[in-house]
């Protein structure tokens, strides 16, 4: 069965998507980066506030889905006194990791409030439930679906970063990666100047040196 969205062919239901063909330039080993203005209008497709919190959240910090569960069970990771997030090995808990424990920062000023919400709400949902949120999300706000998941907010601020000439070490020590996995993927990627404006504009508003 096909159904038509947008320009774009939506198959269902043995893949789901297709992948956009308008946009190939914006996937990173099949996971769709999104540009400031795909993020804000995804986030304001997002019926509840608390989704929009924790979209926020694992964009601003690039943590992992399971890192982010993790936190919400685990406030004392975050220290208010320096607004920074301090992940433990526990908190990774990931075959391959490279760092036993990682320090996230620089965080937004008010990045404070924004984590009271996160645990004042429920829970977060299961990955896969976060997964078919964001497809359903996308739909609604005219982004093809095909590619997004909870990998895109992380890649997607290591993609901003990078094209905003961050330095790569600093970016692998942020994330939890080595400069051997992460980097590589991300030289096909092809920002306009006005979307590599907008990036530095919000890298900037979320405490970047840019």
């Amino acid at each position: 069965m096909y159904t038509y969205f947008g320009d774009f062919l939506v198959k269902y239901p043995k893949s789901g998507y297709e992948k956009d063909s308008e946009a190939l330039h914006f996937y990173v080993k099949d996971v769709r980066i999104l540009t400031p203005k795909e993020y804000e209008a995804l986030k304001a497709t997002i019926p509840k506030d608390q989704h929009k919190t924790t979209l926020d959240i694992l964009l601003i910090t690039g943590m992992r889905y399971a890192e982010l569960l993790r936190l919400y069970d685990n406030p004392a990771w975050y220290n208010e006194k320096r607004n920074i997030i301090h992940l433990p090995e526990e908190a990774q808990k990931k075959h391959k990791r490279r760092q036993l424990e990682r320090t996230i920062h620089p965080l937004p000023s008010m990045f404070n409030y924004l984590l009271k919400d996160f645990w004042q709400a429920r829970k977060p949902p299961l990955e896969s439930t976060w997964n078919k949120n964001l497809q359903r999300w996308a739909m609604s706000a005219g982004i093809n679906p095909y590619g997004l998941s909870v990998k895109s907010s992380r890649k997607t601020l290591e993609s901003w970063l990078i094209a905003s000439g961050v330095v790569e070490s600093t970016v692998c020590l942020r994330q939890g990666h080595d400069s051997l996995t992460s980097m590589r993927h991300y030289q096909g990627l092809a920002f306009s100047d006005d979307e590599l404006r907008d990036i530095k504009k919000q890298l900037i508003a979320w405490g970047f040196s840019i």
